[in-house]
């Protein structure tokens, strides 16, 4: 088995259908889909049955609501391939996606990780795509070459792909458990981060018939924005910690540790004074993840900022 396509899926059965029909027109055959059913409640399983009698290739597995991190985990255990590919439940993947990244990572037997080009889309229109996950079209996709120090400052900065755009060699993930389960989100965040801190090759695949469509909920998204923060702010806190034991050179891990900190005060701060003044969950939660003199300072200037814009 050349390719595993791992696919999480919780109560998503109204998108299944187009995420394993863009594997099913994949022009590389030689794969296997493991749908892992998180708990779903609607009819995720019918679906996923419905697809087993078109092809023997894909297997559905039911567990207990366990999250994201621990569903992903579970298909990479049951997986067989050389090489993976996660694929949200309501995502695709282009036709020739896989043939084309399968050609990547065996012509350069030193990478470890191919990944291509993301689009995204609002709801139900996969039809018209946007270049980032604000669908404004505002940034470009960057195009990474290494491994170590180079990759390690991108990753400090932002993530920067979607789950799907990858397929990575299984090799790379037999050392680790990948996907954290103690979070909530940035799970991939964390994956690529931990490939990189281990010295692992990153490389784009800059061809226009590689690419995901990520689907982009726009109901929940100001929903999810604070829960995005909080997130960001844990792995900040959590990489800072990674940086501190990883061998490079002194001035690249002071460089690297001066930049996640950056990142990390700026966000406390956008948080705070974009956050609910006097909201004791959200207040408990920066405390949580800052320190109390900070929580006094930034909601100090909160409070003038909210006043100011009234």
């Amino acid at each position: 088995m050349k390719v595993s396509v791992i696919i999480p899926s919780y109560n998503y059965a109204d998108f299944l259908p187009e995420c394993l029909e863009s594997v099913l027109a994949q022009t590389w055959q030689d794969w296997e889909v493991l749908i892992i059913d998180d708990g779903s409640t609607d009819n995720t399983k019918k679906v996923a049955e419905k697809y087993q009698k078109k092809d023997s290739r894909i297997i559905y597995h039911y567990q207990e609501n366990k999250g994201l991190s621990n569903a992903r985990n579970t298909g990479i255990n049951l997986s067989k391939g050389e090489y993976l590919q996660f694929l949200d439940s309501d995502d695709m993947i282009s036709q020739d996606k896989l043939t084309l990244q399968v050609a990547h990572l065996e012509q350069n037997p030193d990478l470890s990780l191919s990944y291509c080009k993301s689009w995204y889309f609002l709801g139900t229109t996969p039809d018209q795509l946007h270049s980032d996950l604000l669908l404004q079209n505002s940034t470009t996709h960057p195009v990474l070459d290494g491994k170590g120090y180079g990759i390690l400052q991108v990753l400090t900065k932002g993530n920067f792909t979607a789950v799907s755009s990858p397929l990575i060699r299984r090799s790379i993930i037999e050392e680790y458990r990948p996907f954290p389960e103690s979070v909530t989100n940035s799970e991939d965040w964390y994956f690529w981060l931990k490939t990189a801190l281990k010295g692992h090759h990153f490389q784009f695949l800059d061809n226009p018939l590689a690419f995901t469509k990520i689907r982009v909920h726009g109901k929940s998204m100001s929903q999810k924005t604070f829960s995005m923060y909080y997130g960001e702010l844990q792995l900040r806190n959590w990489l800072d910690g990674q940086l501190q034991q990883i061998e490079l050179k002194p001035n690249e891990k002071q460089n690297l540790l001066i930049l996640n900190k950056v990142q990390e005060e700026k966000l406390f701060e956008h948080a705070m004074l974009t956050g609910p003044l006097w909201n004791i969950g959200h207040l408990k939660k920066m405390y949580e993840l800052g320190d109390f003199q900070r929580l006094l300072k930034y909601h100090k200037k909160a409070r003038e900022h909210q006043k100011s814009i009234l």
